[in-house]
């Protein structure tokens, strides 16, 4: 409780820090009741897909590169404390990939079927809940997404109906 509240920052905290002073007067006269979409609630939702369509190790080319453009940027604060986040979110994609491995998981690379899409994304947002220490997480829209993968492996004969199913009932069971 202690470092929670002392350390760190809830997500609704954060959003609440941010609001002008017009949209906190929105909020009080009940105008606004809360961010947009799914957020409505004071959920974290993450992209967490983003771990079976690229992999981790692209992942973290991709922020070593944002990392590197902001070289040319004057060293303002806003430049300083993205700097950092950036060098948190690499050191937390490379847990990730190590979590990963305890499993018996290569995240590093894309996801190649339906079962690993499921896995890759299901252990995502498993680290995520675990870096957030179980606040209001949210897996998110990810249906549409592993639906493409499930359908290519129907296509191609690699699974049937029944199989797909099981791996859908599986990461239902594991965020129960």
């Amino acid at each position: 409780d202690e470092v929670w509240t002392k350390y760190r920052k809830s997500h609704n905290q954060g959003v609440f820090d941010v609001y002008s002073t017009e949209i906190s007067k929105a909020r009080k006269s009940a105008i606004l009741t809360g961010l947009p979409d799914a957020y409505g609630r004071g959920r974290i939702i993450g992209d967490y897909r983003r771990v079976a369509l690229y992999g981790v190790d692209a992942l973290r080319k991709f922020k070593q590169q944002e990392y590197k453009e902001l070289d040319s940027r004057d060293f303002s604060e806003d430049v300083l404390r993205l700097r950092e986040e950036l060098s948190e979110q690499g050191r937390a994609l490379e847990e990730l990939k190590v979590m990963g491995a305890k499993y018996g998981f290569d995240l590093g690379r894309p996801a190649q079927n339906a079962r690993e899409a499921v896995q890759w994304t299901y252990l995502a947002y498993l680290a995520a809940v675990k870096e957030q220490n179980g606040a209001a997480m949210s897996l998110g829209r990810v249906s549409s997404f592993l639906d493409i993968y499930i359908q290519r492996d129907l296509d191609a004969g690699l699974i049937d109906e029944a199989r797909a199913q099981e791996f859908i009932d599986d990461l239902v069971v594991k965020l129960r």
